[in-house]
């Protein structure tokens, strides 16, 4: 990409709202259930109730949200850059590297760390409940062999391995690091000036390449991804026409909250969540792709702020969850509680812990990509970094 290119390149408040939403309904969604009964066990449910339990229930519906967002911002940047003939692929590889280790290691060693400290001040293994076993009785540095570890510490935990049960949240990095090795791949045979029964054949050799290594994985789910991934590439292609008005990228903000109220009214049937997911991935690409409803500057000062560290907080906040309701429980608040005062006191607790802890790790890992990168990519020949080439988003200042 070049300098001019960069200079020009345009800041969506949209996305960074998504983005700050999309972490925080997973932190709820994950936190939730640890203090309240759920909600069929109510004699009475009020609106706010409902409207409560709706919003602390679609954590795995804003994940969606994630991958389409991350297909529109790597995976659009990664097709414009071949469609120009200037991709370079080490300068890829560093740049995508950075970006999800700068947090995901960090997030192994905060893991370790909590569960380690975790069982040892808090374990109480004589009257600790059944549901807290991945805190109190597990050995904290049980990866479950040698395979098993390396395939975390290569960031394919989720899609080539099980995900590690003490931060089961990583599973999607798995994906999300898999995508960034095999796009560049499909994006290219895409725009390849070669025959269609050639770029058939080489296509589904690609795919069937992702399909053995993805061994963990429903296949439908794991094709799923991929297509939500890659939905975010079209609605990047397709925002470069302008032709989705505000009208239509409104209703794709309707699609993704239909789908959401589909997922959490009808939460028993697998397929059922695959349709539901669909209607969300489709309303998200909407959405996105309208420029008029990504430019409304909505707090854009705040969400940037916020959406700077909403990476760092998917990947960190599992462990802190989990030892913030081992220390209720140690001081004796009762788990699975009916809507009161105590369970709202711990749930928000609990928020406010794993967002500091976030926001503080963020300032040493997250918001440091940039100069990570730098420093990598200058210690590179130069021939993999030749100048003017880059499948980079511009940087996106705070406005």
């Amino acid at each position: 990409m070049t300098q001019k290119t960069r200079k020009t390149s345009k800041h969506w408040p949209l996305f960074d709202l998504l983005r700050t939403f999309a972490a925080l309904l997973v932190l709820f969604a994950h936190s939730r259930p640890f203090y309240f009964v759920y909600i069929s066990y109510l004699d009475q449910e009020s609106a706010f109730l409902k409207l409560f339990y709706f919003v602390t229930g679609v954590g795995h519906e804003a994940v969606v949200i994630f991958f389409v967002l991350s297909g529109f911002l790597i995976g659009g940047s990664l097709a414009d850059s071949m469609a120009r003939g200037d991709f370079n692929l080490p300068r890829y590889l560093i740049a995508r590297f950075a970006r999800i280790y700068v947090v995901y290691i960090p997030a192994l060693i905060i893991t370790l760390a909590v569960f380690f400290f975790g069982s040892l001040l808090l374990c109480d293994s004589q009257s600790a409940p059944q549901w807290f076993a991945p805190l109190l009785s597990r050995p904290p540095l049980e990866f479950g062999g040698g395979s098993q570890a390396i395939c975390f510490l290569a960031g394919l935990q989720g899609f080539a391995c099980p995900a590690w049960d003490k931060n089961p949240v990583l599973w999607s990095l798995g994906f999300e690091w898999a995508l960034y090795l095999f796009a560049p791949a499909l994006i290219q045979l895409i725009v390849w000036n070669a025959s269609l029964g050639l770029r058939l054949i080489a296509g589904a050799l690609v795919c069937a390449i992702a399909a053995t290594l993805c061994s963990y994985r429903d296949p439908v789910e794991a094709a799923f991804w991929f297509g939500a991934w890659f939905l975010g590439v079209g609605a990047f292609r397709l925002m470069r026409t302008g032709a989705v008005q505000l009208p239509i990228g409104l209703i794709g903000f309707g699609l993704m909250i239909a789908g959401m109220f589909l997922a959490h009214v009808y939460p028993d049937y697998p397929r059922r969540q695959i349709m539901t997911d669909v209607v969300i991935a489709c309303g998200a690409a909407l959405a996105v792709s309208c420029r008029p409803l990504a430019a409304l500057p909505l707090a854009p000062r705040f969400f940037a702020w916020a959406a700077g560290f909403s990476y760092t907080l998917y990947a960190i906040h599992a462990p802190f969850v989990f030892l913030s309701v081992s220390f209720f429980q140690r001081l004796g608040f009762p788990p699975d509680l009916a809507p009161g005062p105590a369970p709202f006191m711990e749930f928000a607790i609990t928020i406010a812990i794993c967002l500091l802890a976030a926001f503080l790790v963020s300032l040493i890992t997250e918001r440091k990509t940039e100069q990570i990168r730098a420093a990598i990519l200058s210690r590179c020949p130069p021939l993999w970094i030749r100048a003017g080439a880059s499948d980079e988003p511009a940087p996106r200042k705070t406005p």
